[in-house]
């Protein structure tokens, strides 16, 4: 009975216009839902792509202050359990160029660190030769203050604070300088670009003025650290180190995104219960219109509980096939988005798209679960009012 109600054509127009009206309206918000989700997912994955780049999958640090004593306890642990560590040392200072002044963490790094991954970001030039002295900086820092690469007639100066004690007499009793060139310029995020610059691990250990054996962290880059491995090695440094991974590393930006994600979904959630209030008021115009012809079944034998569902059935089958067509529908566009680039962000940079199977099951849930609301409605007025005219 459902699918013949689906499929026949009702005498009143009305009607029709009303359930083809629901229809598309499921179409559309789930093709819209899934082409959101899937071009947010494909966003996500390109801006952690670049923060990936630079992040190493495990950071062991101090719990306390910003350094601390690299040890031979240490590297026998991180030899014995096979993992290979970059040493670095992150602080902020104050990058000076002419009248231009910025105040930037200088990332200071050692021979370990895999170039490869930063080279491949790249704008412009070239990665610092060790004990070169040089930096590398990001894009719009380089532009704002105007840095040219290797141009020694006009060096970046950095200050730190100086450690020590005494009367201040001039800038040059509380800050620490060194003069630099940039021989490259990198390109990650707006928000790296302008706020981080590089340098090997000699030239932050000269600038910030570190003893011996002093590291700001260890970093494990492209090798998976297991929980076991974790464990032997928070036991071999002890209670006073933490060990991050990728997430842990950037909780704020995964809560941002994890949070931008939320809410994207709970819009086209809304979108999608105001598409099936169409199917609702769809419905409830079909149930009045076929009471009559309800009555006589409920006469010929029809229960009550069979009747509800003829409209429960109804409601649900628009819904999945609303949604199994709006997937597809995404699917094309999606596809589309990948191989022709219809949506662009900048001149040579289209939109990024991801395909996930969560986004599908999304998708599908939402559309299923609020139409299952809506059909059990449905079939609710439909006992209720079909009944109480019956009486009468």
């Amino acid at each position: 009975m459902s699918l013949r109600y689906f499929f026949t054509k009702n005498k009143n127009s009305a009607i029709n216009y009303m359930s083809i009206l629901a229809l598309t309206g499921v179409i559309v918000s789930s093709t819209a839902m899934l082409v959101v989700l899937s071009g947010f997912s494909g966003l996500k994955d390109y801006s952690l792509e670049f923060i990936s780049n630079i992040t190493p999958d495990l950071k062991i640090s101090s719990k306390e202050g910003k350094g601390f004593v690299y040890n031979d306890k240490m590297k026998r642990v991180l030899q014995e359990n096979g993992l290979l560590v970059s040493k670095s040392y992150e602080d902020k200072v104050l990058m000076s160029l002419g009248n231009n002044n910025q105040i930037v963490s200088l990332k200071s790094i050692d021979k370990n660190f895999p170039k490869e991954k930063i080279e491949s970001l790249l704008y412009e030039g070239l990665w610092p030769e060790l004990e070169g002295g040089e930096i590398v900086v990001g894009w719009e820092n380089a532009y704002g203050l105007g840095v040219a690469i290797n141009d020694n007639l006009n060096p970046i100066t950095l200050y730190v604070p100086k450690a020590g004690k005494g009367q201040v007499f001039s800038a040059s009793d509380i800050l620490k300088s060194k003069k630099t060139i940039a021989s490259g310029i990198f390109s990650i995020n707006s928000e790296l670009n302008n706020s981080l610059i590089f340098s090997d691990f000699n030239f932050g250990k000269e600038l910030f003025g570190l003893k011996d054996g002093v590291v700001g962290s260890l970093d494990v880059y492209d090798q998976f650290v297991s929980k076991k491995t974790l464990a032997l090695l928070s036991k071999g440094f002890g209670d006073g180190f933490v060990f991050e991974n990728k997430i842990e590393q950037n909780r704020s930006l995964y809560k941002m995104l994890n949070t931008e994600q939320a809410v994207i979904y709970l819009i086209f959630a809304l979108i999608v219960t105001i598409a099936l209030f169409n199917m609702f008021g769809a419905l409830i115009m079909m149930i009045l219109e076929k009471k009559n012809n309800l009555k006589t079944l409920i006469i010929l034998g029809l229960t009550e509980k069979k009747m509800s569902r003829i409209f429960l059935y109804q409601g649900l089958l628009i819904s999945v096939v609303g949604c199994l067509i709006g997937l597809l529908i995404g699917v094309v566009l999606l596809f589309l988005q990948q191989k022709f680039s219809l949506l662009m962000i900048t001149s040579s940079l289209a939109y990024p798209v991801s395909y996930e199977v969560i986004n599908f099951f999304i998708v599908f849930g939402t559309i299923l679960s609020l139409g299952a609301m809506a059909s059990f409605a449905t079939s609710y007025y439909a006992k209720r009012h079909v009944m109480k005219t019956f009486e009468q």
